[in-house]
C-alpha cells in the first residue's frame, strides 16, 4: 500500500509537469498560423505597393511622351518659321540683285541656307557669255551637254535629288570640255546639302573653288561650303569661311547671306 501511494504521487507529479507542456504546444500552433497570415498580408501589401509604383511609372512615361510630342511639334514649327524667314530674305536679296546693274551673264544664284533650287536662269546660264548653243548649232549643244545639264537641273527642281545627283555625277565624264562643268559640280553639291550629306557637299563646293576660280559660282560655292562646315559642327572653320566670302565678295548676295549666318552663329554662342 505504501508503494502504491508513492506511485500515485509520482504519476500526479508527472502529469502536473507534462500538462503545461501540452498546453504550450497547443498554443504554439495558432501563433505560427498567425505569423504566416501576417507574412502573407505583408507580402500582399508589398505587391500592391509594387503594382502602384508601376502604375505611377507608366503614367510618368505617358506624361513624358506627351511632352516630347509637344516639343517635337514646337521644334517643327520653329524650323518652318526659320525656313520661311530665310526664303523671304532670299527673295528680297534676289530681287535686289536682279535690280542692280551687272555685267555678268548669270545673276547671283538664289541661296537659301536650307534648300536651294535652280531658277530659270540656271537652266541655260553659264560662266562664259556667248558660248551657249543656239538652235542652229545642235552639234555644239550636244558637245556641251546642255540638254543633259538642263535635264539634271529639272530633276533637282522637282525634288528628285538622287536622280539629279546621279546625272550630275556622270556629267563630267560624258562632257569633260563642257562650259557647264562648274555649275554641274555646284548643283550636285546643293543636292547633297539638301540630303544633309554635308561632307560630300563641302567637297563638291571645293571642286568649284579650286578648279574653276573664274566661275561666277565661286562666291556661292564658298558660301555653301561655310554652311556645310557649320552643319558638320566645325564652327571655327565655318566662321573663317563665311568671313572670307564677305571679304572677297563684299557686294554679292552670297556676302549678305554669309553675314546672316554669322549673326546667327554669334547669337547661339
Amino acid at each position: 500500500m505504501q508503494f502504491n501511494g508513492k506511485k500515485t504521487i509520482l504519476s500526479a507529479v508527472i502529469l502536473a509537469v507534462t500538462l503545461p507542456g501540452i498546453s504550450r504546444a497547443e498554443e504554439a500552433e495558432p501563433l505560427q498560423q498567425r505569423v504566416e497570415r501576417l507574412e502573407r498580408i505583408i507580402q500582399g501589401q508589398g505587391l500592391m505597393n509594387l503594382i502602384t509604383r508601376v502604375d505611377q511609372l507608366q503614367n510618368e512615361v505617358k506624361r513624358l511622351n506627351g511632352e516630347n510630342e509637344t516639343l517635337r511639334h514646337e521644334l517643327e514649327q520653329m524650323q518652318k518659321r526659320q525656313r520661311e524667314m530665310y526664303i523671304d530674305l532670299d527673295e528680297r536679296l534676289t530681287q535686289q540683285a536682279q535690280a542692280a546693274p551687272s555685267s555678268a551673264s548669270e545673276a547671283p544664284a538664289s541661296l537659301n541656307p536650307d534648300v536651294t533650287m535652280p531658277n530659270d536662269g540656271d537652266m541655260t546660264a553659264v560662266d562664259e557669255p556667248g558660248e551657249t548653243a543656239s538652235p542652229d548649232s545642235a552639234p555644239a549643244s550636244v558637245e556641251n551637254g546642255e540638254a543633259a545639264y538642263q535635264a539634271a537641273l529639272q530633276s533637282l527642281r522637282s525634288g528628285q535629288y538622287e536622280e539629279a545627283i546621279a546625272a550630275l555625277q556622270t556629267f563630267p565624264e560624258e562632257y569633260p570640255g563642257s562650259i557647264y562643268l562648274p555649275n554641274a559640280y555646284y548643283w550636285q553639291g546643293e543636292a547633297k546639302y539638301v540630303l544633309r550629306e554635308f561632307a560630300d557637299a563641302a567637297a563638291l563646293f571645293q571642286i568649284v573653288i579650286d578648279q574653276y576660280p573664274s566661275s561666277t559660282k565661286v562666291p556661292d560655292a564658298l558660301l555653301k561650303r561655310g554652311f556645310s562646315e557649320h552643319e558638320m559642327g566645325d564652327t571655327q572653320r565655318a566662321v573663317a569661311t563665311l568671313n572670307q566670302v564677305i571679304q572677297q565678295y563684299p557686294d554679292s548676295s552670297a556676302a549678305k547671306l554669309a553675314q546672316v549666318r554669322l549673326d546667327r552663329i554669334n547669337q547661339s554662342q
